[in-house]
C-alpha cells in the first residue's frame, strides 16, 4: 500500500472514532452542568459537574478527530 493510501487509512479511522465519540457523548442525556439536583435545589452534585464535564471534553475530542481524519484524507491527495 502506498504512503497516501495509508495516511487516508488513518484518517478514515480517526473519522470513525470520532463520529462514534460525538453519537455518544455530543448530546448528554439530562445532565445539569451546574450539578443541580432536579428534586432537591438546594443541593449540588458534584457527581453530575463531572459527568458533564467529560461529556463536554469527549464530544470536543471527537469533533477535532472528525477534523484531524478529513484533514489527513485531504492530505493525502497531495502525497
Amino acid at each position: 500500500m502506498s504512503s497516501a493510501g495509508v495516511v487516508s487509512s488513518i484518517g478514515l479511522v480517526a473519522d470513525i472514532i470520532g463520529a462514534v465519540l460525538i453519537f455518544k457523548y455530543g448530546i448528554p442525556p439530562r445532565i445539569d452542568p451546574e450539578g443541580h439536583q432536579h428534586l432537591i435545589l438546594e443541593q449540588i452534585d458534584e457527581g453530575e459537574k463531572t459527568k458533564a464535564a467529560s461529556y463536554i471534553i469527549l464530544s470536543q475530542v471527537g469533533v477535532g478527530l472528525l477534523i484531524l481524519g478529513f484533514a489527513l484524507q485531504l492530505f493525502s491527495n497531495f502525497i
